[in-house]
């Protein structure tokens, strides 16, 4: 490629001349280069040109992959996914009877209580990132009557309406 000003300046013997053998040889039409390639790829039967039996087959399998992922999806968007509060008389069908193999945490707490407030803000991260959990709370007192202040925060968690663990106080946490 040359500029109108080296033009001139070659007309005038100030620039040697282009030598355009070589640019011809880099330049191939195209219509070769598509038949290199139909070469290379073999017959297209049907479809799309370059397309072959294969390639619709990994087209499929990309689709139904698709679909099944989209399917997990949406069932892990149908979980829980929040903090619920919850009242003595609904405890057992809510933690209790929560359904085979989901997992409960009933988080015991005491309104105006910085360590519960603090570990409900927590909870609430932690139930919407795993929503496969279902996360309760319920008042001390409501739950267990004459429950000690000193075992706040508590965490009791259940599977198939079994008592797995319970953390009980600030210890259980790492406090003091």
């Amino acid at each position: 490629v040359s500029t109108d000003w080296d033009d001139i300046q070659r007309r005038l013997g100030n620039l040697p001349p282009l030598e355009e053998a070589a640019s011809a040889l880099a330049w191939e039409p195209e219509e070769a280069s598509d038949r290199a390639l139909q070469q290379r790829l073999g017959p297209a039967e049907g479809g799309a040109p370059g397309c072959s039996d294969d390639a619709s087959a990994d087209t499929d399998a990309l689709e139904q992959w698709r679909a099944e992922r989209l399917a997990q999806l949406k069932g892990l968007a149908g979980g829980f996914g929040t903090l619920v509060l919850i009242t003595r008389e609904q405890f057992v069908a809510e933690v209790n009877r929560a359904g085979d193999g989901v997992g409960v945490v009933v988080f015991l707490h005491k309104p105006k209580h910085y360590p519960s407030a603090y570990m409900e803000v927590l909870l609430e991260r932690l139930a919407a990132k795993h929503r496969a959990v279902k996360f309760c709370r319920i008042g001390h007192h409501d739950c267990i009557p004459d429950y000690p202040d000193a075992n706040l925060p508590t965490l009791l968690m259940y599977r198939d309406d079994d008592l797995l663990r319970q953390c009980v106080g600030l210890a259980a946490f790492g406090g003091g």
